[in-house]
């Protein structure tokens, strides 16, 4: 059964003619007519009663019309709905990011959108890195603030890159590295450290900087959250290279790293393979410009 059969029925049934209905929908007289038999045949029963060149519903044909109405009714309900969802204006962004924009960043983002956008509305979903890029690929999600990942290992994402993150060392407020406002990320070297678990991008940056330097680690503890390897640091069990936070931490204190590659860059990213509403598109357009006006500066909003 198609819409059209029920557009062609319900004009019928209020025209009383095969003529009129057909005037009325632009159509040939032959198109509904076919359209009738076809829904006839496919219900099992006729639904008109034939009187001459007059068509009146038969009881078959009075309840399959009430039915039809409803049927119709929620369709339009459900259209409407779905192009608000969709809408610019009151749309829904479906938006994921890293756990560590979720303080600073991603709300300031927001509450930008909001000032042109006032009724839009967001769900938010908080993942690493390689977990939002399933999502956006799956379309749980309709953009992506992360790292940017190699196109070729997820095709049909596009990344428009926002801002570098610089890394500092955080260590217990007693660490003899404490008061130090810079130091050499040598000078780490025969520290214990507590890092995040190979599948984040935080990690690969922090063994690129071994690597640079000439460092061997020793590696006390992996994680998969910076709240939890905050928490090991002000526990004396370690110290860490990890983005600053914009939140106050009494027990630990960051430090400057001598090291400009020592950073971790962010982007937005969406796909090219999928409709994007226009909801999510005005989103993107947002986050983009707040990077390319003068104001804000973009080290301002770096975040933990």
């Amino acid at each position: 059964m198609e819409l059209y059969q029920l557009r062609y029925f319900q004009m019928v049934a209020e025209c009383g003619t095969l003529r009129e209905a057909a005037e009325k929908l632009a159509v040939s007289q032959s198109a509904v007519s076919r359209a009738i038999a076809m829904l006839e045949s496919e219900i099992g029963v006729e639904l008109f009663t034939r009187r001459g060149r007059a068509n009146e519903l038969n009881r078959f044909g009075k309840a399959f019309l009430r039915a039809s109405l409803v049927t119709q009714r929620s369709l339009d309900t459900a259209i409407a709905g779905v192009r608000e969802l969709a809408g610019v204006d009151a749309g829904t962004v479906t938006l994921g990011f890293l756990n560590t924009l979720g303080v600073a960043v991603v709300p300031r983002l927001i509450r930008r959108h909001h000032d042109r956008f006032p009724g839009a509305r967001f769900e938010l979903r908080q993942a690493g890195g390689t977990s939002l890029l399933g999502d956006l690929a799956t379309g749980a999600i309709d953009l992506c603030l992360s790292y940017p990942m190699p196109v070729d290992e997820w095709p049909g994402v596009k990344w428009h890159r926002l801002f570098n993150q610089q890394l500092c060392a955080v260590v217990h407020r007693d660490h003899s590295l404490a008061k130090r406002k810079v130091i050499g990320f040598e000078e780490l070297a025969d520290q214990p450290f507590v890092v995040l678990n190979c599948d984040y991008a935080m990690r690969r940056i922090f063994d690129d900087a071994c690597a640079r330097h000439g460092i061997t680690p020793k590696i006390a503890f992996e994680g998969t959250g910076v709240p939890t390897l905050r928490g090991l640091i002000g526990a004396r069990l370690g110290v860490g290279v990890l983005p600053p936070s914009t939140t106050s931490q009494p027990d630990v204190v960051e430090i400057a790293i001598d090291d400009k590659e020592l950073a971790r860059p962010i982007a937005i990213g969406w796909m090219t393979n999928r409709y994007l509403p226009p909801s999510a598109a005005a989103f993107r357009d947002t986050t983009i410009s707040s990077w390319e006006l003068p104001e804000p500066n973009p080290t301002a909003w770096d975040e933990a």
